[in-house]
């Protein structure tokens, strides 16, 4: 069972201890964020791997509607992947809206050691989380 952790206008961000599932959810309030709140709660989320027991990343951005910055992806890089490779993560799963979801087959991106994928539907994230 899930426990929301935090929650702002812009997001919250949950935890199964159980499996070890941490999860971020976007609002649709996203449509006014600023690039620095938005990095800002990227950045608590990763922090937040690192605190506690995480095996599974999930980013539901159904509901995500900031474009970042072009410098964006090397902030990721730096800032964010680094505390979920130190936390252990073995797999990111990002929920999409359907026409956004990537068909694409799971692998690592940018400096990652773990793999990424994108799916349309939670019961996709569950069913992959759950094959190891």
């Amino acid at each position: 069972m899930s426990n929301s952790i935090y929650h702002d206008e812009y997001g919250t961000i949950s935890h199964d201890g159980g499996v070890g599932v941490l999860e971020l959810t976007w609002s649709a309030a996203t449509d006014h964020i600023s690039e620095a709140d938005f990095k800002a709660l990227m950045a608590r989320f990763a922090q937040t791997a690192e605190q506690m027991p995480t095996k599974y990343v999930v980013v539901d951005a159904r509901d995500l509607h900031h474009r970042p910055d072009a410098d964006f992806d090397g902030w990721y890089d730096a800032n964010v992947t680094p505390c979920f490779d130190r936390a252990g993560v073995a797999k990111l799963a990002f929920l999409m809206r359907p026409a956004e979801a990537a068909e694409a087959e799971p692998s690592p991106e940018g400096p990652a050691t773990f793999p990424t994928a994108y799916f349309d539907s939670m019961q996709s994230v569950r069913d992959w989380l759950r094959t190891g």
